[in-house]
């Protein structure tokens, strides 16, 4: 029997086993959508304390109910957690879902799936399938991956194992698109490999498209982020030049909003965060200079972006000179430090960096998120949230909104705050102690 028929037998027998390497946003989700879905699952991760509270069903996930993680965990025995890589050879499938953020140079930082690439290729045994769906540039399963995993594990794509790329498509605190129902795009190196995975995923995705290579569904991943990038840091450069003019730009969104065709909204804010939307232009970037290929519109809506942090700093003192304040001396209480509402995720967060140069130029800062007890800054500084009282309120010169919690009691804060820098529109009708986007 070859592997391709081995590997289709057992997935059509129920008797699979998938690993997934890196149990983070992307990851733990994913393994969890298997197990729940009978398929037995052996997450990988380096981080023991993430395994340890895994294997105790312990959640830290804000999109896995509690009660399904101790299920799959406890009850079903269907996912269980390890550090140990050598376990790589007991899969038959191999998802990997590891970081892939930007060094500081802004340039892809690819270690994490290098990493993977050879902890694969040294215990993986031969008809194993493997997946990529962390974000990158195209050409990063052929160009990067297939190498190191032929060289480590001295095996052959298409005839000893498989390798595709299928991105995710996590949007943290969605309550109506998960990870069951988000249609899912899969692109393999060779037929049968697409075959394979095809089958393997819809045991947990309701919905798969196939497209006829990895870099198609690279780009895909990259089309779908770049797309949101360049049109909310043109609403936000937008918002800038309106409240230069004195025009209210939530005002012209939701009347532009009333045309039936042509235009989708989107809305200012203090910067774009997440694993996704802030870096993919780099990555984008990145590749197109080896192509000798300047992308100018790209380029500059990644910088728009970069730029949104250090001119809601100018908000901020341009409130407070206002009330003849100046930032240095002030007590500044941010409202949010999650990067969207109703998330425990600050990764990438502008409201880091707004703190970090409010502090740089002198401020007091302190922050309250329901969410998120304590962050560490890009800078290094470490917060931890305070209570949100109206003697907090009241004791700061400035609050700034930067994330639109739905728990956040807009009345509670007007009426105890004595001057608010507003990022999110939160306040529709506000007085003169209130200054907006």
């Amino acid at each position: 029997m070859n592997y391709k028929q081995e590997i289709i037998n057992k997935i059509n027998q129920g008797n699979e086993v998938i690993g997934v390497i890196g149990l983070g946003y992307v990851g733990l989700p994913l393994a969890v959508g298997f197990a729940e879905a009978g398929v037995h699952v052996i997450g990988f991760d380096k981080n023991s304390q993430k395994v340890d509270m895994i294997n105790h069903g312990e959640n830290y996930i804000g999109d896995i109910r509690d009660a399904v993680l101790r299920e799959v965990v406890i009850d079903t025995l269907t996912l269980t957690a390890t550090t140990d890589f050598t376990r790589i050879k007991e899969c038959d499938a191999v998802l990997i879902c590891v970081p892939t953020p930007l060094d500081k140079f802004r340039k892809p930082d690819m270690s994490y799936i290098e990493s993977a690439c050879n902890d694969i290729g040294k215990n993986m045994k031969p008809g194993t399938f493997i997946s990529l769906e962390s974000t990158t540039y195209p050409t990063t399963t052929e160009d990067l991956m297939l190498p190191i995993i032929e060289k480590e594990s001295g095996l052959k794509e298409c005839i000893d194992f498989w390798l595709a790329y299928s991105p995710e498509r996590v949007d943290p605190g969605n309550v109506n698109f998960h990870t069951k129902n988000t249609p899912k795009i899969i692109g393999a190196i060779s037929e049968d490999g697409l075959e394979i995975g095809m089958k393997i995923y819809s045991k947990a995705i309701d919905t798969l498209h196939p497209v006829s290579s990895p870099r198609i569904a690279e780009m895909v991943k990259i089309l779908e982020n770049t797309y949101r990038l360049v049109n909310i840091s043109l609403i936000n450069e937008l918002a800038l030049l309106s409240g230069k003019m004195d025009i209210n730009i939530w005002e012209v969104i939701d009347a532009a909003k009333t045309k039936p065709f042509g235009f989708q909204a989107f809305y200012p804010g203090p910067g774009i965060g997440g694993h996704c939307i802030p870096l993919d232009p780099f990555y984008l970037e990145h590749i197109a200079k080896k192509y000798d290929f300047d992308l100018s519109m790209i380029h500059a809506a990644g910088h728009i972006n970069m730029r949104m942090p250090h001119y809601m700093y100018i908000k901020i003192s341009t409130a407070l000179n206002r009330h003849k304040k100046a930032v240095n001396g002030s007590k500044v209480l941010f409202l949010g430090v999650a990067y969207k509402p109703n998330i425990n995720d600050e990764r990438e967060s502008p409201a880091l960096e707004i703190m970090d140069t409010v502090k740089h130029k002198g401020g007091e800062v302190q922050y309250h998120d329901p969410h998120i007890d304590k962050v560490k800054t890009p800078h290094g500084h470490n917060f931890n949230s305070v209570e949100l009282t109206a003697e907090t309120l009241n004791s700061a010169d400035v609050v700034v909104l930067t994330t639109n919690h739905s728990t956040f009691d807009v009345e509670f804060i007007q009426q105890h705050a004595k001057l608010i820098v507003d990022l999110r529109n939160m306040i529709k009708e506000g007085g003169e102690n209130v200054y907006k986007l």
